[in-house]
């Protein structure tokens, strides 16, 4: 679906964004007909992934798709896991008992803040070695926005390398979805947001629901149904198909499996998707017009 050329103060802006590029082949593929056959304007990618390379040879070659790097400081799989791309004896504290990224966000929001910045710096690197023109910088799992310390040291990190880092407006919705990811934002964290100056998300939507694809159209017209003009919203997908090694790495049990990911995939590449954004009266944005249009 294309992008718009310019909007202004008054569109309601949408961004649709594919997040964990380049954790495995499938993720990959799912994406990458996402934007071409669908309503995903963005994405981001994970650095330490094993199939990062395939992700990045796909963006060389398709300059026009919206990519930022997704700050990994996690590896949640039970069977599938990455280490850093720093070397293990220099972010020692961002690693288990078994030598990779912690699982949990909370047990990598425990890690040195020296480490996660030189993780952090590691990542965005490798990206621009590796010849990508990242717009943006985010959070896989949000462990940045559990302590003030980790959230500067994540805006510095963009903001030295000209990337747009993620971030939501303080509003009481704001705080919600926070609460619900298991984020809690003090009076300090929020005042050190609003001092940074860059673009940010007026809504988050972190979460898509619906146990098959009718529901899960049905929830896409109903959670932005009521969104504002004037407003930036994200809209956080994760896409993929339904093979084997999907079904190995993400198995149909607890809270995600393999299902949600490919009715993810279903749901953005659907004519209803691409007919509700339309109807609501959408501008499809990615993070790289913003930063080319100053908003």
């Amino acid at each position: 679906m294309p992008l718009a050329g310019s909007f202004d103060e008054n569109d309601k802006l949408l961004i649709i964004h594919a997040d964990d590029v380049g954790m495995c082949h499938t993720e990959n593929k799912a994406t990458f007909l996402g934007f071409q056959n669908g309503v995903v304007s963005s994405c981001s990618l994970m650095m330490p992934c094993p199939w990062i390379l395939e992700a990045v040879e796909f963006f060389k070659e398709n300059l026009d798709y919206d990519h930022g790097v997704h700050s990994t400081l996690t590896s949640e799989w039970r069977l599938y896991r990455w280490g850093p791309v720093s070397s293990k004896s220099r972010v020692s504290t961002l690693l288990d008992e078994q030598g990779y990224l912690h699982r949990e966000a909370k047990d990598a929001a425990k890690a040195s803040r020296e480490d996660v910045e030189a993780e952090l710096r590691a990542q965005v690197e490798r990206a621009f070695k590796l010849g990508l023109q990242p717009s943006h910088l985010d959070t896989h799992m949000g462990p940045v926005f559990f302590r003030p310390d980790l959230l500067e040291t994540y805006v510095r990190v963009a903001l030295d390398n000209d990337l747009i880092p993620m971030l939501i407006k303080p509003t009481d919705s704001a705080f919600e979805v926070a609460k619900q990811m298991g984020i809690m934002m003090s009076e300090d964290l929020v005042s050190r947001i609003l001092k940074y100056g860059t673009p940010m998300l007026d809504n988050l939507i972190g979460t898509t629901f619906g146990s098959d694809l009718q529901e899960r159209i049905k929830w896409f017209r109903n959670v932005l149904k009521d969104v504002k003009p004037g407003t930036l919203t994200q809209m956080i997908v994760h896409l993929g198909l339904p093979d084997e090694e999907m079904k190995a790495i993400i198995p149909s049990q607890g809270v995600t499996s393999h299902i949600d990911r490919y009715l993810d995939y279903q749901l953005v590449t659907s004519r209803e998707a691409k007919e509700i954004v339309e109807t609501l009266g959408f501008t499809l944005v990615g993070w790289r017009d913003l930063k080319e249009a100053g908003h």
